[in-house]
């Protein structure tokens, strides 16, 4: 646990629960290292419950053609790179 002003509040973070807009503003008075310290803690938590615990950290991509089946193009969109 990270040790911080309101042990609850950081509990319930830590949970990844909902907070409140006035515990949102409490948080503004916590000394910045704590708060960071938080932040961390609950990141590493949702990486290693994410992905069948393998983390978050995978990165994929897609290659996306559009093929212009044809020479005539009456619509002038800025989908493809036809013109």
């Amino acid at each position: 646990m990270v040790a911080g002003a309101d042990s609850t509040l950081s509990d319930r973070i830590l949970a990844g629960e909902r907070i409140t807009s006035e515990e949102a503003l409490e948080l503004y008075r916590w000394p910045l290292e704590e708060l960071g310290a938080l932040a961390n803690a609950r990141r590493d938590l949702a990486k290693r419950g994410s992905y069948g615990n393998r983390g978050n950290e995978i990165v994929t991509y897609i290659v996306d053609r559009n093929i212009n089946y044809t020479n005539v193009c009456n619509v002038y969109c800025k989908f493809c790179a036809f013109y």
